[in-house]
């Protein structure tokens, strides 16, 4: 009786342990989590990331997290008094880690603006006429309200300023309204004086930059004329006139958030063929005897501009961990700082979306500023990025690839950090899985090798999962894709309750996923600034 009681138990025993395995294996698949094979291990020495990964402790990602998600933030969206306040918490932090700023910026912030692209209402009259934006003229860029009345307006030419040719050369534009034609100078057998680019079957010069491309044309101008101080710049170009009547209306056909320009920059217009003969007195350009010297036209003008929609001052904060003096190689470690705002006396904290990657970026700060006390320097520098206007489609990203302070070419790879701190919404406290997963996509990396170290790093870190995607355009780390950077993304689930929603709160975060999670980052990014080569 007592050896059957026994083989009962044995089998019940057996058949238990296989249900708890069932059961486990079922809750990883439902919450789509990788079970971590067993592996023998050997004996693992732990390694000087693994080491300096220590400092960062789950108690101290608490206290940023909380900080940053607190009512005083107001949610950190920006352009707000919450934001800035967000910003200048950074800021502090970075003093006190001891970070350098690029030399570019006067101190940790990067600062732009930013408005809807709605339509402004925009004055310009003469003493004959008053012409009607839109039809007459058009702008692209948006400004603040300036009201401007003069009585002359001083011709540059083609408003161009090259080594070869410089319509400025014998100019004092500052603080006039100056008027640019397009095209480019010729000499008298046709070939462009600027270009460089001969036509193989011609012999000729072909045209340059300043009016090949009508774009980067009109730009060019425009940043020669505020550069030399102009205070408007009134641009006709026949050539390219229906190309930028028709970009006009399709660029406020939709509805988005354009970045702006300084607030003290050129206003900037383009015109119609019927203005540029109310001032000069001239239908064509080439009509105009023009001999590079001064040429004023007294020509009564008052330009009035007044911008519809509300004008966001936006901040990035950036900081430099100094690696080896004699290098010029730079790591990036990304994540956005703003979060949803405040909007109807409700305040979104962003607890998970974003507080909890900035979170991160501070304790690897410290942590990588412990081994650099410690004898080990970085090869290369390590700059710490917090974007604003991530959600307002980005704007804070898109602006610093615009105006990068630490040069594109010497920027080895992009690291960004979101979402860290929360798993997907379990239904009870027992299914909380026993791994925590990580997701990476990853671009411009060399595919095979890059997940070999990731494997290998992963099989002495316990806790961790990695889960590989696609890399798809969906945050700041895009802007840098684009332009054949390195990236890579770490991120957590966007299926837990309160996402973009006020119960986004601090106390919802698991501080020890944080934790784990963050060690696990600061080792990848210690290879990426460690190694000899990437």
């Amino acid at each position: 009786m007592k050896w059957h009681s026994f083989f009962v138990f044995i089998i019940f025993l057996i058949l238990s342990i296989s249900s708890c395995g069932s059961k486990k294996k079922e809750l990883n698949e439902k919450y789509g989590l990788e079970e971590k094979k067993e592996k023998e291990k050997s004996k693992h020495k732990p390694t000087l990331a693994e080491i300096f990964s220590e400092n960062i402790t789950a108690h101290e990602l608490e206290y940023f997290v909380t900080r940053l998600s607190d009512s005083t933030m107001e949610g950190r969206e920006t352009g707000t008094r919450g934001g800035k306040k967000a910003a200048k918490y950074i800021w502090d932090y970075f003093v006190e880690q001891q970070l350098v700023y690029p030399k570019e910026l006067d101190g940790y912030f990067q600062k732009y603006t930013a408005a809807q692209n709605d339509k402004p209402v925009v004055v310009l009259e003469t003493d004959i006429k008053a012409y009607k934006f839109g039809e007459d003229f058009i702008a692209f860029f948006p400004h603040d309200k300036i009201d401007i009345n003069d009585n002359q307006v001083i011709f540059a030419g083609y408003g161009i300023e090259d080594p070869k040719y410089n319509d400025y050369a014998y100019q004092d534009v500052k603080n006039k309204i100056v008027l640019v034609v397009g095209g480019e100078p010729r000499d008298k057998y046709g070939n462009y004086i600027i270009s460089n680019d001969v036509d193989p079957y011609t012999g000729k010069t072909l045209p340059s930059v300043w009016s090949k491309d009508p774009i980067k044309g009109y730009i060019l101008r425009r940043n020669a004329a505020m550069k030399h101080g102009a205070k408007a710049m009134l641009y006709f170009d026949p050539y390219y006139h229906d190309y930028f009547w028709r970009n006009f209306r399709k660029h406020f056909s939709k509805k988005k958030l354009e970045i702006s320009v300084k607030k003290d920059s050129v206003y900037d217009f383009l015109i119609n063929k019927e203005i540029f003969a109310d001032i000069t007195g001239y239908d064509n350009p080439e009509d105009i005897k023009y001999t590079k010297k001064t040429r004023k036209y007294s020509v009564p003008i008052h330009i009035n501009y007044r911008n519809t929609s509300e004008v966001i001052d936006g901040i990035n904060t950036v900081g430099i961990l100094e690696g080896n003096p004699d290098s010029d190689e730079y790591i990036i470690v990304l994540s956005h700082y703003d979060g949803q705002g405040k909007h109807d006396g409700k305040i979104y904290p962003s607890a998970n979306d974003n507080a909890s990657g900035v979170a991160a970026a501070m304790e690897m700060i410290e942590a990588f500023q412990i081994a650099k006390d410690s004898g080990f320097v970085p090869r290369r520098h390590l700059v710490f990025i917090n974007f604003s206007g991530r959600m307002q489609n980005m704007i804070g990203s898109r602006f610093y690839l615009q105006h990068p302070v630490i040069p594109l070419e010497n920027t080895l790879a992009v690291v960004e950090l979101h979402k860290l701190g929360r798993l997907k919404d379990l239904k009870n406290i027992d299914e909380l899985p026993e791994f925590y997963p990580i997701n990476i996509s990853f671009n411009g990396f060399n595919k095979e090798n890059f997940k070999k170290g990731l494997d290998e790093l992963q099989s002495y870190n316990d806790y961790i999962s990695l889960k590989y995607k696609p890399l798809v355009e969906a945050s700041d780390y895009t802007h840098f894709m684009r332009k054949h950077i390195p990236v890579i993304y770490y991120y957590g689930s966007s299926n837990y309750s309160g996402y973009h929603e006020p119960g986004d709160t601090p106390d919802k975060i698991s501080y020890d996923i944080l934790e784990k999670r963050t060690r696990f980052v600061f080792q990848i990014i210690w290879d990426l600034a460690y190694k000899k080569k990437l």
